[in-house]
């Protein structure tokens, strides 16, 4: 679904534009990072437009900032080989792919960024960047590589960003290189040996902090258990879902044999399959001590109340369970990629979480890890364990001082632009 660039944005040409591109081939954690910083942006600058481009099925779910706009490309998604496939069974990849080249090139062209920030990969999904960045950087447009943390293994990501030229693009189109992490826990220009250029220019802007509301009773959520009981109530997050089934079915069989000591809530997350759903359904769905929700948009306010929170191991999931300050067990993914076993192991070696391999994973593991973690007198801080965590503010403070070297090249001073906007 492609949202027509004139309905929220006045196209008013004093004002700045930032446009964000996400791929979202297998999950929503591009595109929610996106959002978030769509959304800082708007909370703490004046006279911004932006657009996100977005490869997410369920983008159009959430609810957008002022003056932003969504563009929708054709969804796909990963095979069990790791392959692309589209999410639309009517359509071939090739028409897929060539879909959403074109509504990239109309979308962004017609907008005319001035600053452009792709998310995790800088070529694009399968190379689909290529076309549109000369074009781009002809306009004027200055174009940022916002990286999370970690990639994957660095052989991995070594070999791949060579066979897709990425390292080469990354050298000689991108403008910056912001890493949303911190190099003391992740230092991503020597993990996968970038060139001396990259490395020089990586700007590492600290983790994302996500916004901490501990007050259950001002939770808008409607809770099943609010007058129940007073047992722990725990929260599993699977992601976007589609590798879901393992983690969430063992939550809710702990849930199954301890009645007396847990109640739950499962958020199976929207990419989980309508027969896996059923069947979790069907097997758990009369548990008195558990409700399973498909999807949300308010995950955090659900994560606000639990006592204990248990997720897998991406960027966004492991920042939104530690903001809660609440004890989290991290069951990460290994396959395809290891990139959130990796993650999830530093922070639990730093003290911050509590990380179980799936390979071990049992409901009896998970119930004796869920004891010992909510038995806890007290948890660590990130920042006491060595994270910086002022990535937003690091970021908004980067938007600002491209935005002031923007004018500058166009010899318009911001503070006269904004007199200009108020006449």
């Amino acid at each position: 679904m492609t949202v027509p660039l004139t309905s929220s944005l006045d196209r008013s040409p004093t004002r700045y534009r930032i446009a964000f591109y996400s791929h979202d081939g297998y999950g929503l954690g591009h595109f929610r990072r996106c959002l978030l910083l769509a959304h800082k942006i708007q909370q703490h600058l004046d006279d911004i437009e932006i657009l996100i481009v977005t490869g997410s099925s369920r983008a159009r779910f959430y609810s957008l900032p002022a003056m932003t706009t969504i563009v929708t490309l054709d969804a796909v998604t990963k095979d069990q080989n790791g392959n692309y496939t589209p999410r639309n069974g009517l359509m071939s990849i090739t028409e897929a792919l060539t879909r959403r080249r074109k509504t990239l090139r109309t979308s962004l062209l017609g907008f005319q960024p001035d600053l452009f920030i792709v998310d995790h990969v800088p070529t694009g999904l399968r190379g689909e960047l290529l076309p549109l960045m000369p074009d781009l950087k002809t306009r004027g447009t200055e174009i940022v590589i916002g990286l999370r943390d970690i990639i994957d293994e660095p052989e991995t990501v070594q070999q791949s960003w060579k066979f897709d030229g990425c390292a080469k693009l990354v050298d000689s189109l991108y403008d910056h290189v912001w890493v949303y992490g911190n190099k003391n826990i992740f230092d991503l220009g020597e993990m996968y040996n970038l060139s001396d250029r990259s490395r020089n220019r990586i700007d590492y802007l600290g983790y994302l902090r996500r916004s901490v509301h501990h007050s259950r009773s001002e939770n808008r959520l409607s809770d099943p258990f609010a007058t129940r009981s007073k047992k722990p109530h725990l929260v599993c997050v699977s992601g976007g879902g589609q590798d879901g089934l393992p983690l969430g079915s063992l939550f809710l069989e702990m849930l199954q044999n301890h009645p007396d000591s847990y109640e739950g809530t499962l958020i199976t997350g929207p990419f989980l399959s309508r027969t896996d759903s059923r069947a979790l359904v069907n097997r758990f769905g009369s548990l008195a001590n558990a409700q399973i929700l498909r999807f949300t948009t308010h995950l955090e306010e659900h994560l606000q109340t639990a006592d204990l929170i248990v997720t897998m191991g991406g960027y966004n999931a492991l920042l939104e369970a530690l903001a809660c300050q609440k004890p989290v067990i991290a069951v990460p993914r290994v396959f395809p990629r290891k990139e959130q076993w990796l993650r999830a192991k530093k922070f639990a070696d730093k003290g911050l979480i509590r990380c179980l391999h799936p390979d071990q994973l049992t409901s009896e593991n998970l119930a004796v890890a869920t004891q010992e973690e909510i038995s806890k007198s007290s948890l660590a801080t990130p920042e006491e364990c060595g994270l910086c965590m002022d990535g937003v503010g690091n970021f908004l403070s980067r938007i600002e001082k491209v935005r002031k070297q923007h004018f500058l090249k166009r010899k318009v001073h911001p503070d006269a632009q904004s007199d200009l906007i108020r006449a």
